[in-house]
């Protein structure tokens, strides 16, 4: 009995975390395309099983971002054009969850990489008034 119990919780945590993004490897150096592509199949796949998937949005803005920075070092050359690619999955992402402080953060930095300030301080601006727990008095700028 004691088996059966536990075997039907070892299937439902594997159930409960099978729905569970992976973290993006930051850590890890794309010499390909095809290994980047590779990497952010799981949030790709998540975005086409739920398109509302904010955190799978954010993910792959993230990643985008992430091959962008290898480029900038001369590590990937193939992805000179990931900063542009980066920018529609982290709007996406924050127009579905507007507390997912991680996308503001990568769509700030993207502005700000392509250029364009005026957008990179817009973007901060909105996450310290959106993201806010409920219970926090709002932000006002001078």
């Amino acid at each position: 009995m004691r088996t059966l119990a536990a075997s039907g919780l070892i299937v439902l945590l594997i159930a409960g975390g099978a729905h569970a993004l992976p973290t993006f490897d930051t850590t890890r150096l794309f010499k390909t395309e095809a290994e980047f592509t590779r990497a952010i199949q799981p949030y790709q796949q998540a975005v086409s099983a739920n398109p509302r998937n904010a955190a799978a949005h954010g993910w792959i803005g993230f990643a985008y971002l992430h091959a962008y920075r290898q480029h900038r070092q001369g590590w990937a050359p193939f992805a000179a054009g990931y900063l542009d690619r980066a920018v529609p999955p982290l709007q996406e992402a924050i127009k579905l969850d507007a507390a997912l402080v991680q996308a503001y953060v990568s769509l700030h930095e993207a502005y700000w990489l392509k250029g364009d300030y005026e957008k990179a301080e817009k973007v901060l601006l909105e996450m310290f008034q959106k993201s806010r727990p409920g219970w926090l008095p709002p932000v006002k700028f001078p």
